[in-house]
């Protein structure tokens, strides 16, 4: 295959530069401000990972929860055109009672974290906490193939009908939108237990994940990593940049305008981190 052409790279840039334009015709970033909108949440997560995966039993109610739930923000990704949800993750924010139990990590990597993590005296100060329950609805995951996970992230390989490369909007949208909720809550640092791959192109996104432990066996073979949060949203590409502005206005609009919220960011997160909020 030839190598692309000048003007090749420069109409890519210029389509990666209005990456923001294309998310906001078909995306919407929605922090998760209500019970309503906690349980659309639990439900994307009952259809990927109990009717779809089989990783957790089904319940009557439709809802996929656990015991990290009741402390825990979430975030939802919706189809503009249909106003559906179609995409989640959550972050598990510490327990103050009981610091070195209070993420899902210190329970399914135990022994095999390095020594440090997490910081205990980050996690009391509320500046670290934990990404998990990233799903996608399957029709909107990219590939047939990679309909076995929760969500997928190929940033090679991939090219339209066209022979553009398209863009996940999708998993960048909700990992954007993660950052941000979690810049919102003053949290510094997020831990995220992963396969690598995944890792490998969430750093390519600019996430600059580090491993803190060894490889567990969890739905294959997962590792714990740790990024910076300021560090990804500020040092990120400059391609990317426009389309974090764009989502940091959605998630600081919902949540400001928020009867939740108000303008009250330091009660809601005490009453976050009190297990208050539904």
């Amino acid at each position: 295959m030839s190598a692309p052409s000048l003007y090749s790279k420069i109409a890519h840039s210029r389509e990666m530069l209005h990456l923001h334009k294309h998310f906001q015709k078909y995306f919407k970033v929605v922090p998760a401000t209500t019970p309503e909108l906690v349980n659309e949440s639990l439900r994307i997560r009952h259809a990927v990972y109990c009717e779809e995966l089989g990783w957790e039993p089904t319940s009557e109610n439709g809802l996929e929860m656990d015991a990290y739930d009741k402390n825990a923000l979430h975030c939802l990704l919706m189809a503009v055109n249909s106003q559906r949800y179609i995409g989640c993750v959550r972050i598990v924010l510490p327990n103050p009672d009981d610091l070195s139990h209070s993420l899902p990590l210190q329970e399914l990597c135990k022994n095999k974290l390095y020594s440090g993590h997490p910081d205990l005296d980050a996690m009391a100060k509320s500046e670290l906490a934990e990404v998990s329950r990233l799903a996608i609805v399957a029709d909107f995951r990219r590939r047939k193939n990679e309909r076995a996970n929760p969500v997928s992230l190929n940033l090679e390989d991939d090219s339209s009908m066209q022979g553009r490369r398209r863009f996940p909007y999708i998993p960048v949208g909700l990992y954007i939108g993660m950052l941000e909720l979690a810049s919102f809550y003053g949290i510094k640092t997020l831990y995220l237990v992963t396969e690598r791959m995944l890792a490998t192109h969430f750093s390519r996104l600019g996430g600059n994940l580090t491993p803190v432990g060894e490889f567990v066996e969890h739905r294959g073979k997962r590792r714990p990593y740790v990024m910076d949060v300021d560090k990804v949203l500020k040092k990120t590409s400059i391609f990317m940049r426009p389309l974090i502005w764009t989502i940091r206005k959605d998630v600081e609009t919902a949540l400001s305008e928020s009867p939740e919220i108000s303008d009250a960011k330091g009660r809601i997160k005490k009453k976050w981190r009190r297990c208050e909020a539904s």
